[in-house]
């Protein structure tokens, strides 16, 4: 099963850590523009509080923004890991009923594996169908997670981009 789970959970650990010191920021930044407004009363001090006003408020959609990705990463990291265990399980049943996994087809292994028996023939080729049904299934539920993954990351990314235009002074 493709995909490093550990590296998918520190990067939302990292994304997580990120959005607090996001908030941190923003917490004494606030503060400082407040601090502001006593000190400095001219007009150039109301159109820097405004647009410091502006920035607050896209930190914390950034700090938000940070913390739904780093939770999502995070999810997607248990769930990875889950699915590789649940088709390391397979593999073993596959190797302990005598046959094999390759490029993601389950098969006899070559060479002889027996006598010649029709029922227990029979019994093999259920076994391959049964365990290959449960291979699919593992794999598609891989393919479907990993492609909606990949699709918020690409959403996030707009998110993202859309956020720094807004950082941005007019």
């Amino acid at each position: 099963m493709p995909g490093d789970s550990g590296s998918l959970a520190a990067a939302g650990t990292s994304a997580r850590r990120a959005a607090r010191d996001l908030e941190a920021a923003r917490e004494r930044s606030g503060a400082a523009y407040d601090t502001l407004r006593s000190e400095w009363s001219t007009s150039t001090s109301v159109r820097v509080r405004k647009e410091g006003a502006r920035a607050l408020d896209v930190l914390a959609e950034g700090s938000g923004h940070a913390d739904r990705v780093g939770a999502l990463l995070q999810e997607h990291a248990t769930r990875l890991s889950e699915l590789q265990a649940r088709s390391r399980r397979l593999l073993d049943d596959v190797a302990a009923a005598g046959l094999e996994v390759e490029d993601g087809v389950v098969r006899l292994p070559w060479g002889v594996i027996g006598e010649a028996d029709a029922a227990a023939a029979r019994g093999r080729a259920d076994d391959v169908r049964a365990f290959q049904g449960e291979l699919d299934a593992i794999l598609a539920q891989h393919r479907r997670r990993r492609d909606a993954l990949l699709e918020q990351v690409a959403a996030s990314t707009a998110e993202l981009e859309g956020l720094a235009r807004a950082l941005r002074l007019s």
